[in-house]
């Protein structure tokens, strides 16, 4: 190629980078012209490292990211609404939550299942849904029980209320998810002035139990629990068990979904350490607080856990300690790149130590993998155990991309050869989560991969990634370019370091990383055999988290 075909060339795919600040979403499809480019084209990286340094600078600009409203963050392409079951003014269904309904028990098309509804008052809850719809109730919001599947015998709570947008009308339908934590119990006490017992009859009804359940713990009789209800409800002027529920959920402010009239997302972590040197660290807990610690490296898209994956933790009696990373939110940083891991590793046993702890399970997901080898490498000596959870591994040869996707080879080539594009990539899909445009790099990045784009896609998946954008991206963009180019870069010392060997659950049919590639990447280091995850994707902390819970406590079975 000559000298001015190359330039020409060069100037075209510059331009397009260019171009495409205007409509961040235009940084999708430059990615195959970028793998193109630098394979054709040598010298690609050093000829437009500065043009693209530029056009990251642009970005900042153009979309900083501290008035960016994270509440408009979507990974479905036209999601007229985020819900657990959309109807329509037929009561058909028109989307649902498939881990919330499963074994495909409700299919998109067809009319409510006969055993959606409480067979009680099945009649009445139609009339209601109807007239909800159609705009006939003064309240425009509605509470009743509904059944996930035939063989559902208790039901749980949904909250319904209208839609109306350019494109449809209908219903939407949101489980109530209720949590019970001491603390929010004790000031639902104060404030409604409830007694001991009362508060413990409350938290033992939102947890799931049945009252003869909580006489029996007590001693009592199942009459006397029940006349301890009714006296409960009269002095909160609520008429039923479903009623004290809802109550709750309201007063811990878990029943409002997202909407138009909602303000921007915000989160604050209430959890900081301060070192000696004035480092911060910022860390969230999950689980059982009085169960055996489990120290978690979060993926890209932040460290809030699935409900099931901290039912599972909590069934499995065990805490989740889990920092954020260094330059996420008010963690601190002080090595970017390649030093990462190990310099984060370095902090962590003086965190330990500031919350009494001696040694920890160590857990990564994803691309939280290069911190757990960190710390596998750096204070083996803090560590029962090490394990991988559908974890990110090192590409070593030009042959490990055969594992990959097609469109994760892409994503991976370019981040090694032309690391600056890459950080404008990362910048472009940053700039989209306040745009409406984040699920174009969502479908990009999981492209023929259903099982990954419906984890990503679920409305708590989608809620928790907006909680932690709005946290995390607050001191910049530093922490996701960060994690970008550790995991995308060849990290394989980290594990041939590591004096700890750590172990590998993978989900079957994992788009990430096959267990194919697993079981080479555990010879190539010696690590365990590791362990095939049935019927699990990439996400395995969100599609089989009882297995991986039970796992983690079977390391401290052992010790």
């Amino acid at each position: 190629m000559g000298s001015d075909d190359r330039n020409a060339q060069l100037n075209e795919v510059v331009a397009k980078a260019y171009a495409a600040i205007a409509n961040p979403e235009g940084f999708v499809p430059l990615l195959s012209e970028m793998v193109e480019a630098d394979t054709e084209l040598a010298g690609f990286e050093e000829a437009t490292e500065l043009h693209f340094e530029n056009a990251f600078a642009i970005f900042d600009k153009m979309y900083p990211l501290q008035d960016t409203d994270y509440s408009g963050l979507t990974t479905r392409r036209e999601q007229a609404v985020e819900c657990d079951l959309e109807l329509d003014t037929n009561l058909t269904v028109v989307s649902c939550n498939q881990r919330l309904f499963p074994n495909g028990s409700v299919h998109i098309g067809d009319g409510i299942p006969e055993w959606l509804l409480d067979p009680v008052s099945d009649k009445r809850d139609r009339t209601r849904l109807r007239s909800l719809v159609a705009g006939k109730r003064e309240n425009p919001r509605l509470f009743l029980r509904l059944f996930t599947s035939p063989e559902d015998e208790n039901g749980r709570w949904f909250r319904a209320w209208p839609i109306a947008t350019e494109d449809t009308t209908g219903i939407a339908l949101h489980a109530v998810r209720l949590r019970w934590t001491e603390k929010v119990g004790e000031v639902f006490r104060e404030a409604l002035g409830l007694t001991k017992t009362e508060l413990a009859l409350t938290g033992h009804l939102v947890k799931g139990g049945s009252l003869r359940e909580f006489a029996e713990q007590r001693g009592r009789a199942v009459g006397t629990a029940r006349n301890q209800l009714k006296a409960l409800q009269r002095k909160l002027a609520i008429n039923s068990q479903a009623d004290l529920l809802l109550l709750y959920a309201g007063f811990v402010h878990s029943l409002d979904p997202p909407g138009d009239e909602d303000a921007a997302e915000s989160y604050q972590c209430g959890n900081i350490f301060t070192q000696t040197d004035g480092n911060t660290i910022a860390w969230e807990e999950f689980g059982d607080p009085n169960g055996q610690p489990v120290l978690y490296c979060h993926p890209l898209e932040g460290l809030f856990l699935s409900s099931g994956a901290q039912a599972a933790a909590r069934r499995a009696k065990l805490r989740i300690i889990a920092p954020w990373r260094p330059f996420h939110g008010a963690t601190t940083g002080k090595a970017h790149g390649r030093g990462s891991p190990r310099e984060f590793a370095r902090r962590i046993p003086a965190f330990l130590d500031h919350l009494g702890i001696e040694r920890v399970v160590g857990m990564a997901a994803q691309a939280g993998m290069p911190w757990l080898a960190g710390l596998a490498a750096s204070c083996p000596d803090r560590l029962i155990a090490a394990v991988g959870v559908g974890a990110f591994l090192p590409l070593i040869g030009s042959s490990d991309y055969d594992f990959l996707s097609r469109r994760q080879r892409i994503h991976f080539r370019i981040s090694r050869s032309a690391p600056t594009f890459a950080k404008v990539h990362m910048r472009a899909m940053l700039a989209s989560m306040g745009t409406g445009e984040f699920y174009r790099f969502v479908e990009d990045f999981y492209e023929g991969c259903p099982r990954e784009l419906r984890a990503f896609q679920a409305p708590e998946t989608v809620r928790g990634m907006r909680r932690a954008a709005a946290y995390m991206l607050q001191s910049g963009t530093k922490g996701p370019i960060d994690t970008m180019l550790n995991w995308s870069v060849e990290w394989s010392p980290l594990l041939k370091d590591a004096a700890v060997p750590i172990e590998l659950l993978q989900g079957d049919d994992d788009a990430n990383i096959s267990p194919q590639f697993a079981r080479l990447t555990a010879q190539r280091f010696g690590l365990p055999e590791p362990r095939i995850i049935a019927d699990a994707g990439s996400f395995l902390l969100f599609d089989q988290p009882e297995p991986v819970m039970d796992f983690i406590a079977g390391k401290f079975a052992r010790t």
